[in-house]
């Protein structure tokens, strides 16, 4: 059966991608060395593919059909599509075997993802990817979430979601290796006059109750009350259902930077399995 080596969650703002050097030089390199030491993490533990969860950005749905989500199934996805991205278009390889234990998995623990034989993976996806596997030749599962169209999936339910992917992806037997990921957020607004703010204080809490194993007091929160937090940052879903599926793991947020020249709070957080040895990260990049 397929272990689940690692997971993360990560920021996935364009431009990380289109324009890195915009920001300040320490606070990029903080957040790029601690998706680095993922990076390593997860060539050390030979994973043979990504599960990627993230948010909706009416690339391959609109408001005609949106479902809440969508599961990946394609032997191969095309991104990303926006070509001022930095990142080279390509087929990113798929694992269709993987994809469609995890689809079926979910239907039977209760949820209902649609299928989707061709998705088409935008900076949502690709961002996170790219810095994951800059060769882009690792296999790729995604699984869209809707994160800002109501009405929405509480994070209770995104967590549960995530909790049934987990299980899903361990039952499977065709791997031995995965990893799991989480993209979106964290506090950013989109489209609005608060295009640039970042709610630090929010930031901060949501990376500690990541820590503390997803208390209450983070899943049960209103989604009208995260919408405080910015009209993007619901797109933390993806953390809440990462979190899930690693339930019981140790969890260490490695960096947060609120860059306002990437218009995104940004944060690397990692859960280790509880079985496997953990490996100290670079005292630099944990958050304060």
């Amino acid at each position: 059966m397929a272990e689940i080596v690692l997971a993360c969650s990560a920021s996935h703002a364009p431009m990380m991608s289109a324009d890195p050097a915009s920001a300040p030089p320490e606070m990029r390199e903080r957040f790029f060395a601690a998706m680095g030491y993922v990076r390593g993490r997860v060539h050390e533990a030979g994973a043979q593919a990504v599960v990627l969860m993230s948010g909706e950005h009416f690339t391959n749905f609109f408001l005609d059909n949106l479902p809440q989500l969508s599961v990946g199934l394609g032997e191969s996805h095309l991104g990303p599509v926006e070509k001022w991205l930095g990142i080279p278009r390509t087929l990113v390889p798929g694992d269709p075997g993987l994809g469609s234990a995890i689809l079926a998995g979910t239907v039977r623990r209760g949820f209902q993802p649609s299928l989707a034989s061709r998705l088409t993976v935008d900076h949502g996806f690709m961002t996170v990817y790219h810095e994951l596997s800059p060769a882009m030749d690792l296999p790729l599962v995604p699984i869209v979430m809707n994160c800002t169209t109501p009405p929405l999936m509480t994070l209770r339910q995104a967590y549960d979601f995530g909790a049934a992917v987990g299980e899903a992806i361990r039952a499977y037997a065709g791997l031995d290796r995965v990893v799991l990921m989480g993209a979106g957020g964290l506090s950013h607004f989109v489209g609005e006059p608060r295009v640039g703010d970042i709610d630090e204080d929010f930031d901060l809490w949501f990376l500690r109750q990541l820590e503390l194993g997803c208390p209450p007091e983070l899943l049960d929160i209103d989604n009208d009350e995260l919408m405080i937090a910015g009209n993007g940052t619901g797109e933390v879903r993806a953390w809440a259902a990462c979190a899930g599926a690693m339930q019981g793991s140790r969890t260490t947020a490695l960096a947060y930077e609120p860059i306002s020249e990437w218009i995104n709070g940004m944060g690397v957080v990692l859960h280790e399995p509880a079985g496997r040895e953990a490996v100290e990260a670079p005292a630099s990049i944990f958050v304060p």
